[in-house]
């Protein structure tokens, strides 16, 4: 309790007592002189003054606390404005309560709304997500799609060209051509001989550019083996104790544009003839024809060409046998000069291999 307070009890409790005692004082003088009041007995007198002592002291401390305290003046005289205030604040924290309620209910439904609509927008985005990846998909069907109407067309183009070529006759590789010879020594390793093989391939593209040829559509070369073909060579090579002629052929015609298919052979290239050998002996009749002459002579290679195929001499170009230009006219200008039986010799200049080629030298014997 504050000072002010205490001193406003410590002042009435004074001044009541100096009431009680003034009017105690004068209770007594009244019985004293036995003094009336209204014609009353003084006994009675006494007891009215007892009581208007009692009355002053009540109303002078109302007096006092109405005038010293806001709080008191409102308990004595506005109890009914504070009753009905209290009515009415009464009435206002209930008609709160009920906006509070209803407030509760209202944010309970929104917040039930937001989860609904947060559940929403998840599904969405997932939703959202699907259809990104549908397009994605779409998108990539749409450009396998163009690509292979890109394909289809360079295919078409290609089929085009290769009916154009066909009608022209455009063929750069034949069935079985050869496209290049070598001969394989013994003791090579795996590796070593796909090596080998591969550069082979890559000599061979060589060939077939400067003939003609194209690439496949994704530009991977111009001349291709089957994997089968191209490990069942390696094996030959790695097992093989002798050396071997390797040959690389198209496998079919190869039209102006196109890659070549092609395929290994391997062949044991053993020794057919010996240097100094007569592969071939023919007797002939000359006339003074110079025709003649040279009938005989193109008769003559014809067998050499078929006995050294026979004999396992391998072609090339459709030949085997391989003649100097300068042994071809000095046999063919003594021809022209004799006449009668004369026996012409074919004889091996050098060993001749499996590879080839069948070098001979023509001479005649009387």
């Amino acid at each position: 309790m504050e000072r002010s307070g205490w001193l406003l009890i410590l002042s009435v409790m004074l001044l009541s007592g100096v009431i009680a005692y003034l009017g105690d004082l004068l209770g007594r003088r009244i019985g004293k002189r036995k003094l009336s009041l209204l014609r009353l007995r003084p006994r009675y007198t006494a007891i009215v003054v007892s009581i208007v002592t009692g009355i002053l002291i009540a109303g002078i401390t109302l007096a006092i606390l109405s005038g010293a305290s806001q709080d008191v003046r409102t308990a004595l005289f506005g109890m009914r404005e504070l009753k009905e205030k209290l009515e009415d604040l009464n009435r206002q924290v209930m008609e709160r309560n009920v906006e509070l309620e209803n407030t509760k209910r209202l944010v309970a439904d929104l917040e039930a709304r937001e989860r609904e609509l947060q559940a929403s927008r998840i599904a969405l985005q997932e939703q959202a997500k699907v259809l990104e990846q549908s397009v994605k998909e779409l998108e990539a069907q749409r450009q396998s799609l163009q690509e292979e109407v890109t394909a289809l067309q360079t295919e078409l183009t290609r089929l085009r060209a290769n009916i154009m070529a066909i009608r022209q006759g455009e063929i750069v590789f034949q069935d079985e051509e050869e496209i290049l010879r070598v001969v394989v020594s013994p003791g090579m390793e795996e590796e070593e001989a796909r090596n080998y093989l591969l550069s082979l391939i890559a000599r061979a593209s060589i060939v077939a550019q400067s003939r003609g040829a194209g690439m496949d559509r994704e530009g991977r070369g111009r001349v291709f083996v089957l994997e089968e073909n191209f490990a069942d060579t390696v094996k030959k090579i790695t097992d093989t104790a002798s050396p071997l002629v390797v040959r690389l052929l198209s496998s079919l015609n190869t039209l102006r544009g196109e890659p070549v298919i092609a395929r290994f052979i391997t062949v044991e290239n053993r020794k057919v003839f010996s240097a100094g050998e007569v592969i071939l002996r023919k007797e002939a009749q000359l006339e003074s024809s110079q025709t003649r002459a040279e009938v005989i002579l193109a008769e003559m290679l014809r067998e050499l060409n078929v006995l050294g195929i026979e004999r396992g001499v391998l072609p090339q170009e459709g030949k085997v046998g391989s003649i100097s230009a300068l042994n071809l006219s000095e046999v063919s200008q003594v021809l022209e000069e004799k006449m009668g039986t004369v026996t012409i010799e074919a004889v091996a200049e050098t060993d001749i291999f499996t590879v080839g080629p069948m070098r001979v030298t023509l001479r005649l014997k009387e």
